[in-house]
This record gives structure tokens, C-alpha cells and sequence, in this order.
């Protein structure tokens, strides 16, 4: 009996064990939830509601457009700070979003590669600008990532850890 017990109790916790690796696998690799790999935002994970499209000063989850750093399609948190119709502005290196500072632009990377500026201008509908607030922030302000389309966007992130 002692025996059975003691297999019935291995058999459960292999069982735990396996559901626990398996949920922890499926909501780590899910594309509803983003890790904040480089800490550019507080947080490590957000869920993301996709039937949500984010408004200003919501945080996103972003698909990277093509550019010469990152893989396409991998995924950013990024706040949207300019929506269609929003005026952007470029005094040197430095961003404006109708009228309200949005940030500077570093003319390099951190390996010293060349950065171009965003685009500025009125955005257009269905583009947005998208941007953290980490001096190596990735976003808008630079060419290589521009306005950030509709198609980009995979919904509003909330921070679940």
C-alpha cells in the first residue's frame, strides 16, 4: 500500500510538474503576451489585448517594421505618443509632438552605427508614433523604424508582472 502511495504521489507531481513547464511555456512563447527584454519600460511581461487598438500614452505591443538592426516582425512594447493627424516636429535632433517635446534623437547606436531622423510631419491615418522614454529607445525618432503602421500593432500591452 506504502508502495502505491508512494507512485500515485511521484505519478501527481510529474503530472504538476509537466502542466506547470507547459503553461509557463505557452504564456512565455504566446504571441498575447511580450516580454520587456531590455528594460526600456517597468515591467518584465504585458499582455496584450489584441482587439484593442492603444490611444495616445498607452503602452503597445509592436511588430518592428524592416530595418537594418532588429528582425522584422520582432516584437517591442512602445507607448504611442503621436496618432493620425498629430503635427511632428524636428528642432536639431529633438522630437515634437504638436508642440510638446517627444525626445532627442541619438545620432548613433550604442555600436556606433548611423542613425537618420524620423519622419516628421502630419501622420497619416492608420500610422503612429511610437516611442519609450530610455535614451536607447528604438522608436520613431529614427528613419529605421519611422511611424509605425495599423498593421504593426498587435494591441494595447498592460504590464502583468
Amino acid at each position: 500500500m506504502d508502495r502505491i502511495k508512494k507512485l500515485l504521489s511521484g505519478l501527481i507531481i510529474s503530472i504538476a510538474t509537466t502542466v506547470s513547464i507547459t503553461m509557463l511555456a505557452i504564456v512565455l512563447c504566446s504571441p498575447w503576451y511580450i516580454t520587456n527584454i531590455d528594460q526600456s519600460l517597468p515591467g518584465l511581461f504585458y499582455q496584450i489585448e489584441r482587439d484593442e487598438l492603444p490611444k495616445r500614452n498607452d503602452v503597445a505591443g509592436i511588430r518592428v517594421p524592416k530595418n537594418p538592426y532588429y528582425p522584422e516582425g520582432a516584437p517591442f512594447l512602445k507607448i504611442i505618443r503621436g496618432v493620425p493627424g498629430d503635427v511632428v516636429t524636428c528642432d536639431g535632433r529633438r522630437f515634437f509632438i504638436n508642440g510638446v517635446f517627444a525626445g532627442e534623437a541619438k545620432e548613433q547606436t550604442q555600436r556606433g552605427n548611423p542613425l537618420t531622423l524620423g519622419p516628421t510631419g502630419v501622420i497619416p491615418a492608420d500610422h503612429y508614433f511610437v516611442w519609450t522614454p530610455h535614451i536607447d529607445s528604438y522608436d520613431s525618432r529614427y528613419g529605421e523604424v519611422g511611424w509605425v503602421t495599423k498593421q504593426h500593432i498587435l494591441g494595447t500591452a498592460r504590464r502583468v508582472l
